[in-house]
């Protein structure tokens, strides 16, 4: 499954801040299509190298960085989703 088009753009034309839908499709990409994104990311098999894998592809998607440790202690994919700065700096 793409990820490249759960991801909009901003009005100016950058990259959009991450959906709840978005991260929860990279969350699935990261962790494999039965992952549970109701649940943490370490319960889900997670673990550092996954965590920067999916901080990079957020980054990829988004523009937006996000430290691989918020990932880690992240509850659920929809409070990551929170997370991820919105707009440009």
């Amino acid at each position: 499954m793409s990820t490249e088009g759960l991801f909009g753009r901003a009005e100016d034309g950058s990259a959009a801040s991450g959906s709840a839908e978005g991260i929860a499709a990279v969350w699935k990409e990261i962790l494999g299509a039965d992952a549970d994104v109701d649940a943490g990311f370490i319960a889900n098999g997670g673990d550092s190298l996954k965590a920067v894998l999916l901080a990079d592809r957020i980054f990829t998607l988004t523009g937006q960085e996000i430290d691989y440790l918020e990932i880690l202690d992240a509850p659920d994919a929809a409070t990551l989703a929170q997370a991820v700065p919105h707009g440009r700096e």
